[in-house]
């Protein structure tokens, strides 16, 4: 059952300052809070995480960072909080990504900031004197999932109310989920897809807007707080209790808050932090996974047993007490198997088995710590033999979109189509078909690869958004075939569409091809028909659509070599041997197939 004890020393006032242990009695300046207001549907807060994340690190213990996910762009959002909600009402920002600092108001009457703000006012409050100092320590125990905060409070002058607010935040790092503009704006969180929320605002455990404690010089308070923590908290899982962060602060009232620190939090034993994985280069298929070690003990450690994919390894890491580092484990290289369609996804199970102290007596401890899952490489390669089109339809703002292929050998560019044309008074905040957006466009990317192996196909766009028009499964996206049909095909759109800045797609060519490219870029809604016999000597059919107004023929280079009438049957004696595109115009729209003339 969760619990929260919150226990104040009986003697607040006139406490004897024997009984103080960790908290300063020496006048000190503020320190910054940073509440950040944010949602994971707005395309801009990323840029704001990492604003906030530089300025934690370039200020160790003066600034503390709390993600507050509420508003607008927050809606039906799994991180949204009831506490969250209150500060965002009061701060009541005109855009997002915002927040308040110390909830102070530094112009007007509004405590609301833009990202580009944030350091200014964290170094205006931390220029400040407080009259109070906060220290906290906690400590955990992973088994019973219990917390014990220890926080002392001393007041080095007078608050300028007579009652202050005490609160304790509870913060959840390493959640990994859904993001838009996580690509774009801050690519560093991003693995496999999803990004990586870090000092998350998860409960106040002293209820929205504090505890009041008197706030007179010369008050000292000792005060514990112990939490047993659920395997959730609201939707989102708690699955290991070194993903949380303690922050406790004074404010005065709602507004004002005078200093604060993130709790020092203790554990019986060294905890894996964080785990990750990055791709060791552009285009490789080699993957690097890593953790980072915390020793959160009162003990220097400098040798790691890690239980990894089924092996226990060790590792000499010097570790002291209160530091973390990262330890790298073995790369894992992805294998080309041939199949048709090869899952490349791969997950790997990592624990700390025990560790060594750094002292001379060199004593084993064993931690046994739960399992972390580490999943990379999580894509498809697609093996077929060209040539191949690839039609593209790209975003409403195609000036942002490009498609390239690359050679994944040396990650050399062997083409780039695009950038295209805006579409001309397109209203993103509508849905519309494809059909009624003025001067939508396809593109058809006809392509053989000159020599056999493995390429990428890589969208691109520049706003970090992705592609999307429209709620209808037949408009954004990338759809490749060949003579034997379709290899792949990723419709796009508000609906389901992910935000991306680059998508990557590994393709296994399996023939020598003439090395051609050509882009054809249409500006009618697409009709689907067929042609035979595919390849083609003599004469070449269309079926499977009526009304045709005109039919022409291109070659590899994009040159027009026939234009007919309404006709659905095609000399194509006269043509020399390779591949071509039929294109027809009919009432409905265009079409394109690709044929081979023998």
């Amino acid at each position: 059952m969760k619990k929260v004890l919150f226990l104040i020393a009986a003697s607040l006032f006139g406490a004897g300052l024997s009984a103080q242990t960790i908290v300063s009695t020496t006048p000190q300046n503020r320190n910054a809070i940073i509440e950040e207001l944010t949602g994971f549907q707005c395309q801009w807060c990323p840029a704001g995480h990492k604003v906030v994340n530089e300025l934690m690190e370039a200020n160790p213990g003066r600034i503390v960072g709390i993600n507050v996910h509420a508003g607008v762009f927050s809606t039906n959002s799994p991180y949204n909080t009831e506490e969250g909600a209150a500060y965002d009402a009061q701060a009541n920002p005109d855009g997002y990504p915002a927040g308040t600092v110390n909830r102070h108001v530094f112009t007007g009457n509004s405590t609301s900031l833009g990202r580009n703000q944030f350091e200014a006012a964290s170094q205006t409050i931390m220029n400040m004197a407080s009259p109070v100092n906060v220290a906290a320590v906690g400590r955990v125990d992973e088994t019973t999932r219990e917390v014990t905060l220890h926080i002392e409070i001393y007041y080095t002058g007078n608050s300028s109310v007579e009652t202050n607010y005490l609160n304790v935040a509870v913060l959840q790092n390493n959640v990994m989920g859904q993001q838009s503009g996580g690509a774009a704006h801050y690519p560093e969180m991003m693995e496999n897809g999803q990004y990586r929320h870090m000092h998350m605002l998860r409960k106040m455990l002293t209820g929205t807007w504090g505890t009041a404690i008197p706030a007179t010089q010369g008050t000292f308070i000792d005060t514990t707080i112990t939490w047993t923590v659920p395997q959730s908290i609201g939707q989102v899982p708690v699955p290991s209790l070194s993903d949380l962060d303690f922050v406790v602060f004074v404010a005065e009232g709602h507004q004002e808050i005078i200093t604060g620190v993130k709790a020092t939090v203790i554990t019986e034993t060294p905890v894996i932090s964080a785990f990750k994985v990055y791709q060791v280069a552009d285009c490789g298929l080699d993957y690097q996974p890593y953790v980072t070690i915390t020793n959160s003990t009162e003990r220097d450690f400098n040798t790691f047993y890690l239980n990894y994919d089924g092996e226990e390894i060790g590792y000499s890491k010097n570790i002291p007490s209160f530091q973390s580092d990262t330890i790298n484990l073995p790369i894992h290289t992805i294998e080309v198997s041939g199949q048709p369609v090869q899952n490349c996804v791969t997950t790997k199970t990592v624990s700390l088995a025990r560790c060594i102290t750094a002292d001379s007596d060199e004593e084993t401890v064993t931690v046994n710590s739960a399992s972390k899952s580490i999943t990379f490489a999580d894509f498809n390669i697609y093996t077929a033999e060209g040539p191949f089109t690839l039609k593209v339809g790209y975003d409403a703002y195609g000036s942002e979109c490009k498609v390239s292929l690359f050679n994944q050998a040396n990650c050399s560019n062997v083409w780039t189509e695009g950038p295209w044309q805006d579409i001309p008074g397109f209203n993103p905040n509508t849905l519309q078909y494809i059909s009624q957006i003025p001067d939508a466009r396809y593109s058809f990317l006809n392509f053989s690869p000159a020599s056999a192996g493995l390429y990428i196909i890589r969208a691109l766009d520049t706003y970090g958004d992705g592609w999307g028009w429209t709620n209808n499964t037949n408009v954004s996206g990338l759809w490749l075939s060949n003579n034997n049909g379709e290899v792949f095909a990723l419709p796009m759109g508000y609906s389901n569409g992910d935000s991306f800045s680059q998508l990557d797609f590994y393709l296994n060519v399996t023939n020598d091809g003439d090395g051609s490219h050509v882009g054809i870029e249409d500006a009618e809604p697409v009709v689907e028909f067929s042609v035979y016999p595919n390849p083609a000597t003599d004469r070449l059919a269309i079926s499977g659509v009526n009304g045709l107004n005109e039919v022409s023929v291109i070659d590899v280079t994009g040159r027009t070599v026939m234009t007919l009438g309404a006709t659905n049957s095609i000399d194509v004696s006269g043509l020399a041997a390779g591949v071509y595109v039929v294109r027809i115009a009919t009432e409905q729209g265009i079409g394109m197939q690709k044929f081979v003339k023998e």
